[in-house]
């Protein structure tokens, strides 16, 4: 895997690269992983396509947003549009997990021409707020905030004790954290700190409500498929019996694992998405 830093118009994207292949593939990892969340997957594989395996912003290597800008979902389309005209690509297909799924699902939405197909990993719909909860959303996003700029960064004696940390709010097993965190980390003299922006932990200060959601969903034409672990969150299964009957085109997965799954039945989970992009590849 080869390692990339992007310029887009206001950012440093940076990630992983792997494959020769005409198509290509732009995977989009969770919420406070990185681009290894991909590496179990694409390892000890030779993909036919070419895959870009990003770090959102604030996320990994890449860039933080300026210090008076906020982490909004909505701003994650922007970016990945961004990233997808920096480099001149005509067509992609989007493979996302979790909140990766998310952005993809709504960008593909957005941007149709854009895409071939989009393959979600335990990761559907939107996270919504009911239209008459807008106002309690903003006020705790706003709270949120002043408490975050008193907040000191920590600094951890070791690599370890992050790991440690990381092990105790996931299903993955040593290995697999090592495997996520170890880009989510850097040395400042002799202790080590988090390269995430402490930023990502604010409160949404907006979401969609299901309405618009389902809207959005009613947009996507692109074929898609959904990758659910066996023990995965039962938030996305929640979301998918809730929105499964808007999607125009939606093929359903299940394999052993959980949220991660992509990282422990990395071999199968390969297997469908690149026999799902040879199926759906032509433009």
């Amino acid at each position: 895997m080869q390692p990339f830093d992007i310029k887009t118009s206001n950012l440093n994207i940076h990630g992983l690269k792997v494959g020769s292949g005409k198509e290509i593939v732009i995977a989009l990892h969770g919420w406070l992983d990185n681009c290894h969340s991909f590496m179990p997957m694409l390892n000890n594989v030779e993909p036919i396509h070419t895959w870009y395996c990003i770090d959102f912003a604030g996320h990994g290597l890449s860039s933080w947003r300026s210090d008076d800008a906020h982490y909004y979902f909505v701003d994650y389309i922007d970016d990945l549009h961004d990233f997808i005209t920096t480099l001149g690509f005509k067509k992609v297909h989007l493979v996302g997990h979790s909140m990766g799924a998310m952005v993809a699902g709504l960008y593909a939405s957005c941007f149709s021409d854009y895409v071939k197909s989009v393959t979600f990993i335990e990761g559907i719909g939107c996270v919504t707020t009911p239209s008459e909860d807008v106002c309690e959303q903003l006020k705790n996003a706003v709270l949120n905030r002043g408490r975050l700029k008193n907040k000191k960064a920590r600094f951890y004696k070791s690599k370890q004790q992050i790991y440690d940390a990381r092990a105790q709010t996931t299903d993955l097993n040593n290995e697999h954290v090592a495997i996520l965190m170890q880009r989510n980390i850097k040395q400042v003299s002799k202790d080590f700190v988090l390269t995430t922006d402490p930023k990502l932990k604010n409160h949404s200060g907006f979401r969609f409500d299901e309405a618009q959601c389902i809207g959005a969903i009613k947009e996507l034409t692109a074929p898609s498929q959904l990758i659910l672990g066996n023990e995965g969150y039962s938030f996305v299964k929640q979301n998918l019996e809730k929105y499964i009957s808007y999607y125009n085109n939606l093929k359903i997965i299940n394999v052993d694992g959980g949220h991660h799954c992509h990282m422990q039945s990395s071999e199968l989970c390969f297997e469908h998405i690149q026999d799902f992009m040879q199926q759906n590849g032509a433009c």
